[in-house]
């Protein structure tokens, strides 16, 4: 019994990840005007989970970056109007709100980093190491 406590705690800790400061939102509660990231995924993905640490620095080293998080569970509806295929993806917006780029699954925080600057999501100098 003792056991299996302690694997149905150990799954819960696995699978709930801190996003810091980043709102988690429903796709028509995103706000336009400004360059914005939308990192799709769900509780029970172990990519995400593994992507969350990365979101959640970036976030505090880039407090004014526009970046949110859909749960896909939470809000299907946003998820099929995006066509997410396949998760975590990445969708990057220019200020109008229109779809400019797209990243799936895992990717390095440094290669997060670049494509957040790329799609202008991060503003001023930001220097990535590789």
């Amino acid at each position: 019994m003792k056991k299996l406590l302690l694997l149905i705690t150990l799954t819960f800790t696995i699978f709930a990840y801190d996003l810091g400061s980043i709102p988690k939102v429903n796709f028509v509660e995103i706000p336009k005007g400004k360059p914005t990231m939308i990192e799709f995924g769900k509780t029970k993905c172990i990519w995400c989970a593994q992507m969350a640490p990365y979101l959640k620095s970036i976030k505090e080293e880039y407090p004014e970056s526009s970046v949110y998080y859909i749960n896909v569970e939470k809000d299907v509806l946003g998820a099929i109007n995006n066509n997410i295929q396949a998760i975590p993806t990445r969708i990057f917006l220019d200020a109008n709100g229109t779809e400019v780029g797209r990243v799936m699954g895992y990717i390095p925080k440094e290669m997060f980093l670049n494509y957040m600057n790329q799609y202008g999501v991060i503003e001023g100098n930001v220097t990535v190491e590789q």
